[in-house]
């Protein structure tokens, strides 16, 4: 189908000034919606409907469409609607689409992938609709909101709240990333919703709508995250080069560590009396030691027992469970290659007041890696814990890594564990 990008972008915005161009991450905030749009490669065109020369500055770099606004469409009065109606009476391409795809440049995490899924749903069910609205799930329901009067009373909130169980409630509200709509009908009704739409659910990362300075500090957290895990990758990376692994001579230990930072910051020269090449690296994943080491670097020997402990720092941007099996069999394959003896895994240790490290989810991945992990023997931590199944305060000195008295009790767990079998 002919489908149209309109990128609305009024530079006068009252909650945050100039806020369409403020830089997010290294690029003006316009420019994530224009890329997301560039990106899908289904639009016919993409333009950008501004009263600012600064703005089509900015956008007219990305070869796309520039429409300066008439003065009654640049004021805080004017509605979406004029602004569409504008371009449909200036611009003859316009009128000839089968439909249009509203994106507003405060929804930088909306991508490329959310409009080809929303326009391919949409364009199932085209002679069936006329419009589709992007929404995320409500977490608070309708029945907790309500207006106030100059008295200041609560006589509007007249339901019993000490019944009211917010898992009982499910609703949608729109987060302002996709709006589609045959041309005719939107002129027509001059909106969006109504039993004529249907809806395109997004999650509430992807749904962030920038409106004021809580909501931009909010994107550049979540960027931050979204980033972590590359980042994480090349501190991974660099803590290879600095620890000389590449340039390794192996061969001289029986038990070698392989894992993340709960090796990496142990200084451990034997375990049951048998000497220890330490290869932890802080940071690392299976997956970015798999690529950065052992893909990498020639070994002809990696002693009689290794000892594998990945799977905290993935849980941090990965919620697939059986990818994370994956990267970590992926890593245990490949030590196979090197005749060693045994391979033991020690299972995700649990954390002490971690929001990115849920014990839950930790318990989750804990029960799955008993059966799935292909090492030899699954090494359980647990003993790691207090009474309430959290890190035990006692053996940690920030809820996550492990003090003196926690390396302590990780050595005796793994110790006893592996006696048995060297």
């Amino acid at each position: 189908m002919n489908k149209i990008a309109i990128i609305p972008a009024r530079s006068a915005s009252k909650g945050l000034p100039n806020k369409n161009i403020l830089n997010l991450y290294g690029k003006p905030l316009i420019c994530w919606t224009i890329e997301a749009a560039i990106k899908t490669n289904i639009f016919s065109k993409i333009i950008v409907s501004t009263d600012s020369v600064q703005y089509g500055k900015i956008c007219e770099k990305y070869g796309i469409d520039i429409f300066y606004r008439s003065a009654e469409t640049s004021s805080d009065m004017a509605s979406t609607f004029d602004v569409i109606n504008e371009l449909y009476h200036k611009i003859d391409y316009v009128k000839k689409c089968d439909y249009f795809v509203l994106l507003q440049p405060t929804s930088p995490f909306r991508n490329e992938d959310h409009i080809k899924s929303a326009c391919k749903l949409y364009e199932k069910n085209y002679n069936s609709y006329n419009t589709l609205v992007s929404l995320k799930k409500s977490h608070k329901s309708s029945a907790l909101i309500k207006p106030i009067d100059e008295d200041y009373t609560l006589k509007y909130f007249d339901i019993d709240f000490s019944k009211y169980r917010r898992q009982n409630y499910c609703e949608y509200e729109p987060n302002g990333a996709i709006f589609i709509s045959k041309m005719d009908s939107y002129l027509k009704n001059k909106h969006f919703f109504g039993k004529q739409g249907m809806a395109y659910i997004m999650s509430d990362d992807d749904s962030i709508d920038i409106d004021n300075m809580n909501d931009f500090e909010y994107a550049i957290s979540l960027l931050r995250r979204k980033n972590k895990k590359m980042e994480n990758y090349n501190l991974a990376k660099e803590r290879i080069k600095q620890k000389s692994i590449y340039n390794k001579d192996f061969g001289n230990e029986d038990i070698t560590l392989i894992g993340h930072s709960f090796f990496d910051k142990w200084s451990i020269d034997r375990i049951c009396g048998l000497k220890v090449n330490n290869l932890g690296i802080n940071g690392s994943t299976a997956e970015s030691f798999y690529n950065e080491f052992l893909n990498k670097t020639k070994i002809s020997y990696l002693g009689k027992y290794v000892i594998v402990m990945f799977g905290t720092n993935e849980i941090i941007y990965e919620k697939d469970i059986n990818n994370i099996v994956f990267q970590i069999n992926k890593v245990i394959k490949e030590i196979r290659k090197y005749d060693v003896d045994k391979i033991f895994f020690l299972n995700i240790p649990n954390v002490n007041g971690y929001i990115d490290r849920d014990n839950s989810f930790i318990n989750e991945c804990y029960d799955i890696f008993k059966t799935e992990i292909m090492a030899d023997k699954i090494i359980s931590l647990k003993n790691l814990n207090d009474e309430f199944g959290w890190l035990n305060l006692e053996y940690t000195f920030d809820g996550l890594h492990l003090n003196e008295n926690g390396y302590a009790k990780f050595l005796s767990i793994i110790e006893e564990e592996i006696s048995g079998e060297l």
